[in-house]
């Protein structure tokens, strides 16, 4: 059983989210690449010293104003950059300079930026990104008043920030000491892997000042950070394995199930039958209680088509609708029933009461979820507000809720699994049922206006990779995070429609087609691989133990050859283009 699971695909979606031209940069001992408006991968002599440097504009609900480079000048031999930026939403026009300045052993950032027009906003200015990998690490947090207090970054994920009055920190790493100093704000550190990020966040303006803010237009801003770096790496180098994918004999898990999300926004003409057999169809029943009916009987027709049943999650902030939603559920394949409340995106005592109740009276023999609908950060920061007779936890994942740019959507699969175990965590034996997971995020949780018609929200969530070869890839990547971990399901995109796995013709998408396979192998034993961060691996046993289905993804545009080295397998190589997803058999038997 082997061949890709790839369709047409264009390129040219994936090429224009790369975050633009990558500018190599180097200056004695320091590297780094320039990509459009982020200073990235900074490293002295070798050792990755930060994820990233950026300007951001935030406005008054936390979007992320979009930025265009206008344009890049290298000055003074290449030690100097500058970049002019452009940031525009409806409503805002910003610019800003970008200044990088590299000497022997320091490295400088200054922004100044320049409101256009009148807006409202939530942050402006310069945001660090801290490597994910920092966790565990010794630091020392320099304060505005020149304290410093010796401590590392969290292991366990932060539900709040770790770190506040922030100027600076200072660490060292592989034998290399860095000192970070900020000027022009008083800063404080979150930790983003609560979002799936790939890294600690430490940022302007803490959360503790009121927001949003009036600017006035005209009205400018200056920061900057200063990094200065001494020693030497003290790791030698090694030999690169190159592209080899070892899979053990050790099984790392089993196979979850795989859900997917129902499309009714807009709802299917037609609901052609499906060559899957998911577990069950996901409906958020949101905004006005008298189109909940119409949404549940769509959800129903695509339910039945792929052989599914109808976990139902409840959104509203009235605990008679959940009685009357209850009642109107009776008689439809039901198997699995949440509800949360549309503010604090989490199962209240008083609404997860009501819907108890509403099962008890009504008979309804159905598994009970509660937790979030919301990002794995509302289940860290609210777990004490969640009812402890829930007896299964959930939450979401979007690996867009601070940057859209490829690069970081990828990075972001390997937080996935840092997620999930920490869920797990929190859990404290419950099973963990982790979606939907969706490109981009489905409502704004933390936006400070009213919540838009679902229809409009639905429509702002569509991402143009969505039926891209990409996409199938990153399923693979986020499904080779999750399985390991023991959680009990999953939950990708929806059916049909824009966000779909699926045609209006029945022809599933590249990812329609990576989860329909994978759909099929609940349960199976999840054998643990190692192989290059860029590559995802899941290699599942099949039913007698005689053989192994391995899929291989690329997360890169550049086509590769991977080794595959296996118990009992010999040497395999698999060839993959960019982007691409090859899923082949190889047998356990000793050779």
């Amino acid at each position: 059983m082997t061949g890709k699971i790839r369709t047409a695909v264009d390129d040219g979606v994936v090429r224009s989210r790369m975050g633009g031209p990558r500018l190599p940069v180097s200056h004695g001992r320091w590297s780094l690449e320039v990509r459009g408006d982020e200073i990235a991968e900074i490293r002295f002599d070798g050792v990755h010293l930060l994820r990233a440097v950026r300007p951001v504009v935030r406005d008054r609900d936390w979007n992320t104003v979009p930025v265009t480079a206008v344009a890049h000048e290298l000055l003074d031999g290449g030690s100097t950059v500058v970049a002019w930026l452009r940031f525009e939403a409806d409503g805002i026009a910003y610019e800003a300079t970008v200044h990088l300045r590299l000497r022997e052993d320091e490295l400088s950032v200054d922004f100044d930026g320049r409101a256009l027009v009148g807006f409202e906003r939530n942050r402006i200015g310069l945001v660090v990104l801290h490597p994910a990998a920092e966790a565990g690490r010794a630091v020392e947090v320099i304060h505005t008043d020149g304290r410093v207090t010796a401590t590392s970054w969290p292991t366990d994920i932060s539900a709040h920030q770790p770190f506040r009055d922030v100027a600076g920190f200072a660490w060292t790493r592989d034998g290399v000491t860095a000192t970070v100093i900020l000027a022009g704000e008083v800063f404080e550190t979150e930790d983003q892997r609560n979002w799936t990020d790939a890294s600690f966040k430490t940022y302007g303006t803490p959360l503790s000042i009121p927001f949003p803010v009036a600017v006035p237009a005209g009205a400018t801003c200056h920061q900057a950070l200063r990094i200065t770096a001494t020693g030497h790496a003290s790791r030698s180098s090694v030999d690169s394995d190159g592209d080899r994918l070892t899979i053990a004999s050790e099984v790392a898990g089993s196979m979850p199930s795989i859900s997917v999300g129902a499309g009714l926004y807009p709802p299917p003409n037609r609901v052609p039958e499906l060559p899957a057999r998911f577990e069950t169809v996901l409906v958020e029943l949101t905004g006005d209680h008298a189109r909940w009916a119409a949404s549940l009987g769509s959800a129903a027709l695509q339910a039945d088509a792929a052989g599914a049943g109808l976990d139902v999650r409840i959104v509203t902030a009235e605990e008679g609708a959940v009685e009357r939603c209850v009642a109107d559920l009776v008689g439809l394949p039901v198997v699995r029933l949440g509800v949360f409340d549309p503010h604090r995106h989490i199962s209240t005592p008083g609404l997860w009461r009501a819907l108890r109740e509403g099962v008890r009276r009504h008979g309804l023999r159905v598994e009970l979820v509660g937790g979030t609908r919301a990002h794995f950060t509302e289940l860290n920061r609210q777990i004490h507000d969640i009812p402890t007779d829930v007896p299964a936890l959930t939450f979401g994942i979007t690996p867009q809720m601070h940057a859209t740019e490829v690069p970081h959507i990828v990075d972001s699969l390997g937080v996935q699994r840092t997620v999930a175990e920490n869920a797990l965590r929190l859990a404290q034996g419950r099973p963990v049922l982790v979606g939907p997971v969706t490109l981009a995020r489905r409502f704004n949780a933390v936006a400070t206006t009213a919540a838009p018609d679902p229809a409009v929200e639905a429509q702002r969530a569509v991402d143009p990779l969505q039926g891209t070869g990409f996409t199938a890839a990153w399923t693979v990547g986020s499904v080779a995070s999750l399985a390991p971990t023991g959680v009990a399901g999953l939950c990708y995109f929806e059916l049909f429609g824009p966000r779909g796995i699926v045609s209006p013709d029945g022809t599933p998408t590249p990812a329609g087609r990576v989860l329909v396979e994978l759909a099929r192998l609940r349960g199976r034993p999840v054998l643990r691989c190692a192989g290059p961060v860029d590559v995802a691996s899941l290699a599942v046993t099949t039913a007698d133990g005689g053989a192994i289905e391995l899929f291989v993804a690329n997360l890169t545009a550049t086509p590769r050859t991977v080794t595959v080295i296996g118990p009992g397998t010999g040497r395999r190589t698999v060839n993959l283009d960019g982007w691409s997803v090859e899923r082949t058999a190889l047998s356990t038997a000793a050779r």
